[in-house]
């Protein structure tokens, strides 16, 4: 396996895995980001022209709120979704939005609105809401996943508000490699990966493709039967995804690379009913969803200018489509209700410029412009193409200044500018009668400044301390500023931009050359906040209301025992509290803790064993339906029969436990799998 430097798995060559007791007394923890230069490191698969924060060569100036997630990870941990593979981290919660069996996580309580989604430095949210399906993102292809917490880079471009995910795909180091990959889970669900690549020394290629059908989840023994649920197999819970992609490098020299990328994904799922207590028949929807694709074109480069400086190219093109059926009832045949097929078929397109240099002594300056396009486009069965056009810009600057030997400092400053282009609903206002017409709504723009700060000092070779403060924003999305939503909202295109305070001051060590320790508080002062506000009894309306305080506190450790045991936890606080009103802040739970282990007594041979515990979440603002508490453990056995050939079965939710994200949507119950792993 790979070296990563400190990631959530220690190099494991040596330390293969776990026991389950003492996984529960010893810590986790993620990889801080290493220094990638222009050139990627030929004993590394990660494409570091995807990587965006970039931390310095010396330890004083490493950014702990900076986590990877190595691709050994995601295989050992079996998380593949980036929705799971973004759970491991501390601050970073697994959530569900169950209405429309999407996968969401939150970022130390913001969501992919405020924390949004990339893929190698290019965002690829999507354009009319802002929330990617990240149960449709799969890890078989990435190098890693970096998620940056609290003071997210200013080069990374607008609304990283409370931080960023950035998808880090791979690259060849050798003149022929690969991986594939094939597995079964109990439920009828099975999925195959392959990835190749070659580096030829002044070009490369990389390609992969992936394929996961599930036609459904077993719930738990312990799930009581509801109306729209009987038990047993899940219904309508069923999900088809398949992937390819494709890359094509030139490293004409030792500092300078250029790269064109292409990637398509389809997928199709159905949105099982609503299993909960709230008995208003509204509550249960027979939706699916046809196709949901994505495709994207981008191309990367680095280029060097002299010793001590660079530019940086993203050019991109990011197309989303997706259809949604809602039928009348659980036997999910025609006819469909009646205006009730709705087809988007949106793109963005952009561009970004990166300029850098380290010409002024102790000092690494950096320059970034950022041009983005949104396009929404909306068809109904009963309405025509409806339009919607944002744009936005950026300028950013960061510098990272070396004090001295151990005292280091990031100043990062951005001025932000959003351009509405078009923008339109076909529903009536709302608690009329009136037969849908075209509106068009006055163009508005939104313009702000963001800007952070950070102090790192290596108080000894293994110890360090941080303190950073930063002042970031988020721009509404088309939605938030001009949907309708069926009829209950008033559009409010005078929306202003989200602001947060973030501060927080944190530790990391090494006790007794053993345990790795890391410890972070955190604190968000939100203004402006997106909240609804009641017009009527029927109608509301977002507005800029929301005042809300968010106090957090983050603990990891890692301890390799000995040469074949290796155990950690992490653990996650986060406290909101609303100081407008009394409306619940929702999908966070306010402790998360995780634990692992793993024991290899004989070199081929590692047990496996995780466990996750997470208190009750509100999932209605109103505070009435929550879901509950939870612990859910995992196990595995992985055995390599040959060098590099893997062999693997193992059970999840080990206890069976009946449990939820989102009230009224249960997860998986005891699920089984096997699975098979090369590498070459």
């Amino acid at each position: 396996m790979k070296k990563h430097s400190r990631s959530l798995s220690l190099p494991v060559r040596k330390r293969e895995l776990v026991a389950p007791l003492l996984a529960l007394t010893l810590l986790a923890t993620p990889a801080l980001a290493e220094e990638k230069g222009g050139k990627s490191d030929v004993n590394s698969d990660v494409y570091t022209l995807g990587v965006v924060e970039v931390t310095g060569k010396s330890d004083s100036i490493k950014n702990p709120s900076v986590t990877t997630i190595s691709n050994e990870d995601m295989l050992q941990f079996d998380r593949k979704t980036v929705a799971e593979a973004a759970n491991l981290v501390p601050g970073v919660t697994i959530s569900r939005v169950g209405g429309r069996n999407e996968s969401m996580v939150f970022v130390r309580g913001f969501d992919l609105k405020h924390a949004p989604l990339f893929l190698d430095g290019i965002p690829i949210y999507v354009p009319y809401d802002g929330y990617p399906d990240l149960g449709r993102f799969f890890t078989y292809d990435l190098s890693e996943l970096v998620i940056s917490k609290g003071f997210a880079s200013v080069l990374y471009g607008p609304n990283t508000m409370g931080g960023a995910l950035n998808l880090v795909s791979r690259r060849p180091a050798k003149t022929f490699e690969g991986s594939a990959g094939v597995g079964y889970t109990s439920g009828d669900a099975y999925h195959a990966f392959a990835n190749f690549g070659s580096n030829q020394k002044t070009w490369y290629v990389q390609g992969g493709g992936s394929w996961v059908d599930e036609h459904a989840f077993d719930l738990s023994n312990d799930f009581n039967r509801t109306k729209a649920e009987d038990g047993g197999t899940r219904n309508n819970s069923f999900q088809r995804d398949w992937k390819g992609s494709i890359k094509l490098g030139l490293t004409p020299n030792s500092t300078d690379e250029y790269a064109l990328n292409y990637i398509y994904q389809s997928g199709e799922k159905g949105v099982p009913p609503y299993a909960g207590k709230n008995t208003d028949p509204k509550q249960i929807k027979y939706w699916q969803w046809p196709y949901w694709n994505k495709q994207s074109v981008y191309f990367n480069s680095n280029t060097a200018l002299g010793d001590a400086s660079y530019v940086k190219t993203r050019l991109f093109y990011d197309q989303f489509k997706n259809s949604l059926k809602i039928f009348n009832d659980a036997t999910y045949s025609p006819p469909i209700k009646s205006g009730n097929l709705s087809n988007y078929n949106d793109y963005s397109y952009g561009a970004s410029i990166e300029a850098g240099t380290t010409l002024i002594p102790y000092n690494a300056l950096k320059m970034a412009f950022h041009y983005k396009d949104d396009v929404h486009r909306e068809e109904t069965t009963a309405s025509p193409v409806q339009h919607d056009e944002e744009r936005i810009f950026s300028i950013a600057g960061e510098d990272t200044i070396q004090i001295t030997k151990k005292l280091s400092a990031l100043l990062g400053v951005s001025y932000d500018f959003q351009n509405t282009v078009q923008a339109e609903d076909y529903n009536p206002l709302p608690g009329t009668k009136a037969p849908k017409v075209l509106q068009e709504f006055p163009r508005s723009n939104n313009n702000d400044v963001t800007a952070q700060g950070a102090l790192f000092y290596a108080y000894s070779d293994t110890g360090k301390v941080h303190a950073a403060a930063a002042r970031k924003t988020r721009y509404p999305s088309i939605k938030d500023k001009y949907s309708y939503r069926f009829g209950t909202y008033i559009p409010n295109a005078d929306l202003k931009p989200e602001v947060s305070n973030n501060y927080e001051i944190g530790f990391e060590d090494t006790f007794a050359k053993l345990v790795n320790v890391k410890s972070t508080f955190f604190f968000n002062d939100i203004s402006d906040y997106v909240q609804a506000a009641a017009i009527s009894s029927t109608v509301s309306q977002f507005q800029n209301i929301g005042r809300v305080q968010r106090y957090g506190y983050e603990f990891e450790a890692v301890a390799p025992i000995s040469d074949s045991l290796e155990t950690g936890i992490n653990y996650t606080f986060i406290y909101n509290k609303n100081r407008t009103n009394n409306q619940q802040i929702t999908d966070i739970p306010k402790h998360k803790f995780f634990a692992y282990g793993k024991y290899s007594p004989i070199k081929p041979l590692s047990f496996f064993a995780s466990l996750e515990y997470d208190t009750k979440r509100f999932s209605t603002s109103d505070g009435i339906y929550k879901a509950g508490e939870f612990v859910v453990i995992n196990m595995k056995i992985s055995y390599e029969v040959v060098r590099d050939l893997l062999l693997e079965g193992g059970i999840n939710n080990l206890a069976d436990r009946n449990y939820a994200l989102t009230e009224g949507y249960p997860e998986a119950g005891r699920s089984y799998f096997i699975q098979a792993r090369y590498k070459f």
